[in-house]
C-alpha cells in the first residue's frame, strides 16, 4: 500500500470551503492519512472543533493565536483560548508567532502572546506551528529559553536560515513555495537541508503549488510539494511521504 502524506498546516475550516467541504475532505482522503488545523483565533475556534469532531481520525486541531491577530485585546483572546486548552485534545499550539511583515508596530503585543503561548506548549508539552514573516531571529531569540519543538511553518528561506531553525531544535514546514519559479534559491536550501527535518505543508487555501497556482489550495495538492521535494532530493516520491509522514506523526504525536 502506497504511504500517505499528513498535511501539517491547512485552514479547511475557513469561509473558502464553505460548500464543497466534503468534497474537499473527500479528495485529501485520497493523498493525506491525516490534515493538522491550526487555529487563528477565538472566531476560528468552534469551526476547528467541528471538524475535529466530525472527522476525528483525520483533523486534528492545534490552538493558538495567529500573530496578525494580536491586537490591543489580545490578553482578553488569550484568556479565552486559555480557558480551552483542557478541554479537547490538541496536537499542537498554533498558529503563533512573529510577523514583521504586516504590522511591525504590534511587536511588543506579538512578543508578549508568543512567550505565554511558548509557556503552554512547555508545560503540555505540545508543539509549537510558528508563524514567522520577516522574523526569523526575533522568533528563535524569543522561543531560546523555552524548552520547546514545533514546525517553523511556510519556510521560505536560505539554506544558513534552515540550518539555524534545525539546529535550534525545531523542523520545516515545506508548502507550495517550493515548486514557485521564482522560489530557486528555497530549492537549492532543500537540496542541502535533511529531509529528516521537513514536514509537508499546504497552508490552505493559500499558496497552492504549481500546477494550481492561483487556484483555492486544498489538502490534496499536497501531492505536487511532495513530488517537487522528490525531485530535489533525487528520491522517489514515495520515501520522501514516507520519511515526512512518520516525522510528522512522532513531532504531533500522532501514533
Amino acid at each position: 500500500m502506497a504511504p500517505r502524506a499528513i498535511d501539517t498546516h491547512a485552514h479547511l475550516f475557513l469561509r473558502e470551503f464553505v460548500g464543497d467541504l466534503a468534497a474537499v475532505t473527500h479528495r485529501a482522503k485520497g493523498i493525506c492519512e491525516a490534515v493538522l488545523l491550526p487555529n487563528l483565533d477565538s472566531r476560528t475556534l468552534p469551526e476547528v472543533k467541528v471538524l475535529m469532531q466530525e472527522e476525528p481520525q483525520f483533523y486534528y486541531g492545534m490552538i493558538g493565536l495567529h500573530p496578525s491577530y494580536v491586537k490591543a485585546d489580545f490578553q482578553q483572546e488569550l484568556r479565552f483560548i486559555e480557558a480551552e486548552l483542557d478541554k479537547h485534545r490538541w496536537i499542537g499550539i498554533g498558529e503563533v508567532g512573529i510577523d514583521l511583515f504586516h504590522d511591525s508596530s504590534t511587536y511588543d503585543w506579538q512578543a508578549e502572546a508568543l512567550n505565554i503561548q511558548a509557556q503552554w506548549a512547555q508545560r503540555l508539552k505540545l508543539p509549537l506551528s510558528i508563524h514567522f514573516r520577516k522574523a526569523l531571529m526575533e522568533t528563535l531569540s524569543l522561543l531560546h529559553p523555552y524548552e520547546v519543538r514545533g514546525v517553523f511553518h511556510c519556510f521560505t528561506g536560505s539554506y544558513e536560515e534552515g540550518k539555524r531553525i534545525i539546529d535550534a531544535g525545531f523542523h520545516l514546514g515545506i508548502g507550495g513555495v517550493l515548486t514557485y519559479k521564482n522560489a530557486a534559491p528555497l530549492r537549492e536550501a532543500i537540496q542541502k537541508l535533511p529531509l529528516e527535518f521537513i514536514v509537508l505543508e499546504t497552508d490552505s487555501p493559500y499558496l497552492a503549488p504549481v500546477p494550481m497556482r492561483g487556484k483555492r489550495n486544498e489538502s490534496s495538492f499536497i501531492s505536487y510539494i511532495a513530488r517537487a521535494l522528490a525531485e530535489l532530493k533525487g528520491l522517489p516520491v514515495e520515501a520522501v511521504i514516507e520519511t515526512t509522514t512518520a516525522t510528522a506523526r512522532r513531532l504531533f504525536d500522532l501514533a
